[in-house]
């Protein structure tokens, strides 16, 4: 993977972020064209997006409905030769382009994107802390697949099981038939993006449930509003992406009162970025009645300062350092999908909302600076939102959008 840079000299940093806050200051960003990535009248949702440094775009686009289940992954990729403005035809896949598991902030060294961790499984039965799931790697600007199904992680503490989350077909309309032999999965996921340190280490985020969060949320369970306790953790690999290990907590639900800023998930769906002074950034979801949440590392991410929240109420944040220095990102629910950007480029302060749309999606969004200021933003827009097309609706169609946004300095 391209390098990260995560050590600046003092001096050099010094002009990053005095750039970075002076091109804030003339930041006027204003909507471009929309174009249409893909549609189906089947799933198609949960976009997101990632460029070779060979110049093609490629978005990855999740085909199946919203259930957990190693078996029943169906995901597609599109790709544009044109910075963002035409794009291919679908190709198909099971869960390698898949929007649940982690992207490769930026393609590694060979000019490989990777996916990896949707639905992660145990290594062996009776073992909670080592799990394994398939990493994807694309190629030759996506015309290349690789599939590695044996990349494992290993947690710090046991992770709780959860039964799979699939819909089960009832053949005779009385007595469902699970069509998977995968009835349990890990209780989480590594996800967000994958970034590279100065020394060639890689960091991810993983949420899950441990025992200590599951003891917590069962002692909800009978109250009027139970509560969730998910942590979110950081996975470093120390061998070019091959294993994972948890080396920290990254955010947890504190002991005692949950703070009012918190939602009722805890801290999970996490994005990272590498930091020019060496530090990690993380910006997470925290649930229902809650914000996003964000905290930083400076050693590693073995060691994260306390939770601390943005004011800025989302789900599935994604973030990414602008050519500029700046941090952006996109985000949305119950508001539309909207860009905040970050001046001084550590994390530290966020501008007001960037609109970019208000209509009926997921909210599980993604953006690439396709060019210098020049923004592509992606999301789904759906007719019938999380509920599948009627067959009888023929002409009803899930579409995904791509959306310029020019910053405009």
């Amino acid at each position: 993977m391209k390098k990260i840079l995560a050590v600046f000299a003092p001096l050099a940093l010094s002009l990053l972020v005095s750039s970075a806050a002076a091109a804030n200051a003339a930041l006027h960003p204003h909507l471009g064209a929309t174009v249409e990535i893909t549609r189906s009248h089947s799933w198609c949702w949960y976009p997101t997006i990632h460029r070779f440094r060979s110049g093609e775009i490629l978005v990855g686009i999740t085909m199946s409905p919203d259930q957990v289940n190693a078996e029943s992954g169906f995901s597609a990729y599109c790709l544009s030769k044109d910075g963002g403005l035409t794009w291919s035809r679908r190709y198909t896949l099971g869960l390698g382009a898949n929007q649940d598991g982690t992207w490769s902030d930026v393609p590694d060294d060979q000019d490989q994107i990777w996916q990896w961790a949707s639905y992660s499984e145990q290594v062996s039965k009776g073992d909670f802390t080592h799990f394994k799931a398939g990493m994807t790697k694309f190629s030759a600007g996506g015309r290349h697949v690789a599939i590695d199904l044996d990349v494992g992680f290993q947690t710090a503490r046991p992770a709780g099981l959860y039964p799979t989350w699939l819909f089960a077909y009832a053949f005779d309309r009385k007595n469902p038939t699970p069509d998977t032999l995968v009835l349990e999965n890990f209780g989480g996921r590594p996800w967000g993006n994958m970034v590279r340190d100065a020394q060639g280490n890689y960091y991810t985020a993983c949420y899950y449930t441990d025992e200590v969060d599951a003891r917590r949320t069962k002692a909800e369970e009978d109250s009027p509003n139970p509560r969730r306790y998910i942590h979110d953790s950081c996975l470093r690999s120390t061998d070019g992406g091959k294993s994972w290990t948890e080396v920290g907590t990254i955010a947890a639900v504190p002991p005692g009162e949950r703070p009012a800023w918190m939602g009722a998930e805890g801290p999970n769906e996490c994005s990272l970025a590498a930091l020019p002074d060496g530090r990690l950034y993380a910006i997470y979801r925290t649930g229902k009645g809650g914000t996003l949440g964000n905290s930083w590392s400076a050693d590693g991410g073995k060691t994260w300062t306390a939770p601390k929240s943005m004011g800025i109420a989302g789900v599935a944040p994604r973030l990414h350092r602008l050519r500029n220095g700046m941090l952006a990102l996109v985000t949305g629910r119950p508001g539309p999908v909207a860009l905040y950007f970050n001046a001084d480029g550590q994390g530290k302060n966020w501008s007001q909302p960037f609109e970019v749309f208000a209509g009926n999606t997921t909210h599980y969004c993604d953006f690439l600076e396709v060019a210098p200021g020049r923004l592509l933003v992606v999301y789904d827009d759906l007719p019938y939102g999380w509920h599948e097309i009627p067959y009888s609706d023929r002409d009803a169609r899930n579409i995904v959008h791509g959306t310029f946004v020019e910053l405009g300095q």
